[in-house]
């Protein structure tokens, strides 16, 4: 029996696509062995920060939002980390969270002027008494 043509053709292209998805890319194993090496040393900032930055590559928001999280528990005050969060959460959608961490970020003493603007260009440029700030719909006449 003879199978036609167009059938072998889906045929190949199901033995491909299955053996690509067996095949974890470059990222993908960076992100596990990251993660297992987070299980194992917590508390090590670095440790902790590398995960997190394999995390963002592979999509997962979330985890590296933990794990930056957990960065600012051993230290509390780092304006970069906050930047990050920010980040992080305005790409979730989840607004509130995203403007609190730009907010501290560009507030901290420690903030470099790249983490102010950065930080500044997410919240526009800071409201006053006497001129508002974006959306500020006062009419002090």
């Amino acid at each position: 029996m003879r199978i036609p043509g167009y059938l072998a053709g889906t045929a190949i292209l199901f033995a491909v696509l299955a053996a690509q998805a067996q095949t974890p890319s470059p990222d993908r194993v960076a992100y596990d062995a990251a993660f297992q090496d987070s299980l194992k040393n917590p508390s090590d900032p670095a440790t902790v920060l590398r995960y997190a930055e394999a995390a963002v590559k592979v999509n997962d928001l979330e985890g590296a939002i933990s794990a930056l999280e957990r960065l600012l528990l051993i230290n509390g005050d780092q304006p970069r980390v906050k930047l990050e969060l920010g980040t992080l959460y305005y790409r979730l959608g989840s607004y509130e969270a995203a403007r609190a961490y730009f907010e501290s970020a560009r507030a901290s003493a420690r903030a470099t002027p790249e983490v102010k603007q950065l930080s500044g260009e997410y919240l526009g440029p800071p409201s006053t008494p006497s001129t508002g700030g974006p959306g500020n719909n006062n009419n002090n006449n």
